[in-house]
């Protein structure tokens, strides 16, 4: 079962990805939180590699990079931007658009609808792990109202 996650408001979010070490530290830290497996052929030990962060695998010399595997893999741009796009796309309820993206960190919106895409299929609920056990709902409606009785809040 996977474990939950506390949503962290916008104000934490910026307190904890100021500088490029946070959350270069924190990205390293979630991709080898199982330890270290070369990408090419899954030796396990490393040393540093050219890069802030990177690893290479001191067996084959193949060198993975941070963002290597990852949403993050060949973005053209900040890194940071990119974390602030994952951000609001997984804690806005309804959604954000890539024009709001766009506006919110200065990028082009054809840059944020692409990257927003790209972080919505990872987001993706698959066949291959359906919720399990007590699901809450936060909006449900079926159907339309029924004909001949008033809502609640209409006077008759």
């Amino acid at each position: 079962m996977e474990k939950s996650h506390k949503s962290l408001s916008l104000f934490e979010f910026q307190q904890r990805f100021v500088t490029d070490n946070q959350y270069l530290a924190y990205l390293s830290a979630e991709k080898w939180k199982n330890g270290y497996a070369c990408s090419k052929y899954g030796h396990t030990h490393y040393c540093k590699g050219n890069t802030l962060y990177s690893r290479q695998c001191t067996r084959c010399k193949h060198t993975d990079s941070l963002t290597s595997g990852t949403l993050f893999h060949k973005v053209k741009f900040p890194l940071l931007k990119a974390f602030y796009i994952v951000y609001f796309v997984s804690t806005n309820k309804k959604g954000i658009s890539s024009m709001e993206l766009s506006r919110k960190l200065s990028l082009r919106q054809k840059t944020c609808w692409y990257f927003k895409r790209k972080v919505m299929k990872a987001m993706e609920s698959s066949g291959k792990s359906p919720l399990v056990g007590n699901v809450d709902v936060d909006e449900f409606f079926i159907g339309g109202q029924e004909s001949g009785k008033k809502r609640s809040r209409e006077r008759a």
